[in-house]
């Protein structure tokens, strides 16, 4: 009885001293998702009209709030909805600062204009209403064209080599995890790595904008965000632009989701990644390494469209599909095709609930008889 008393009392105080430390400070935006509902598949009609008595709890994606770090066990997750823009939508990860996973969608009319090149414009903090203790700034990318694929170990005391990275940047294992010198084979650049890309806003240079706000963000490898990512994040337009918008459909409407793996969720194996102004850590903490670097980062695409095989006499509605994920590593990899329905039974490997990441499709996002390869 004592030991057990003594272990309620134990949990108390952790969960005392979690909020002491957390508590001033509330995950929650303003509006939360409010602006952002026709972002997510079967929520609007295809004018973007609300459906009436919208429950968006059917039509966001179910599961991936697993993926939220939970610091302490009796603590609630630290998880806000966010809307950006009008243009994306967001479960943000307060605890990692970082965004679960962003949605947003591509109309099949956004075609009917130039394509529009990258805005010249930088990062901002949201204006959601988000706290800014819980958002990335540009101090927590110092010097991050100029990082090393080392970390500090806090039980050495000391910068060491990461050899997972160090593999997956020089194709071989380090001699040793010594992190001394300027050697090539240890240099590396951290990006402000986009989830809904800048490219998805074709045609339209203010939904292009609304993507350059930090809770869209991630501490993503340079040449991995500037060669493989950005490739595959232009042929996903592609992709829709041939499968969905082409050859007289209509109404075609791609919705996206972007998402990552928390390096939190790799369990015993391997200790979670932070970033901040003074490098890479195994530790978190409100100055130095204050962000998740994700393990994965993933995308999903379902569109939708009419189409008519009686030259108009009769419409039907069309699903196609289509998934790709890469590990968030140094190197020029390219990204791993996927299906819907393979991307989800990878993601549920990490948390205890089934994930779907389209659910008001009622599978149709997920079967692979609509599954076409980006």
């Amino acid at each position: 009885m004592a030991r057990f008393i003594g272990l309620f009392f134990a949990l108390a105080l952790s969960k005392h001293f979690l909020f002491r430390v957390t508590g001033q400070h509330k995950c929650s935006s303003s509006l939360e998702i409010s602006g952002c509902e026709c972002l997510f598949l079967g929520a609007c009609d295809v004018h973007g009209n609300l459906k009436d008595n919208l429950d968006l709890a059917k039509h966001v994606p179910l599961g991936l709030e697993q993926f939220g770090h939970v610091n302490n066990p009796l603590a609630e997750r630290n998880l806000a909805y966010l809307c950006e823009g009008l243009t994306v939508g967001i479960l943000y990860d307060c605890n990692n600062r970082i965004p679960l996973y962003a949605a947003t969608v591509i109309r099949g009319s956004q075609f009917n204009g130039e394509p529009g090149k990258r805005p010249d414009t930088s990062f901002k903090r949201s204006k959601s209403g988000l706290q800014k203790y819980f958002q990335q700034s540009n101090k927590d990318y110092q010097k991050a064209s100029k990082r090393k694929i080392c970390y500090f170990k806090r039980s050495f005391g000391k910068e060491v080599v990461d050899v997972a990275w160090y593999r997956a940047k020089n194709s071989v294992m380090p001699s040793d995890d010594v992190c001394i010198g300027g050697s090539s084979d240890l240099k590396t650049q951290v990006h402000r790595g986009h989830l809904v890309a800048s490219q998805y806003g074709v045609g339209d240079q203010t939904l292009k904008k609304a993507t350059f706000v930090y809770t869209n963000a991630v501490p993503q490898f340079g040449d991995y965000n500037s060669v493989p990512w950005r490739i595959a994040e232009g042929a996903l337009v592609d992709w829709f632009s041939k499968n969905c918008v082409s050859n007289g459909k209509q109404n075609a409407q791609m919705f996206i989701i972007v998402g990552v793996t928390p390096s939190t969720m790799l369990g015993p194996s391997r200790t979670p990644r932070y970033f901040g102004k003074e490098g890479f850590s195994d530790y978190q903490d409100d100055t130095n390494y204050r962000v998740n670097v994700p393990a994965d980062m993933w995308t999903a695409a379902c569109c939708t469209f009419m189409f008519t095989k009686d030259w108009g006499q009769s419409w039907q509605w069309g699903v196609k599909s289509t998934a790709f994920w890469r590990k968030n590593e140094p190197g020029k990899l390219p990204v791993k095709p996927e299906s819907v329905l393979g991307l989800e039974w990878m993601l549920s490997l990490s948390t205890p609930s089934k994930i779907n990441l389209f659910p008001y499709s009622a599978g149709e996002c997920s079967k692979l008889a609509n599954h076409v390869m980006i």
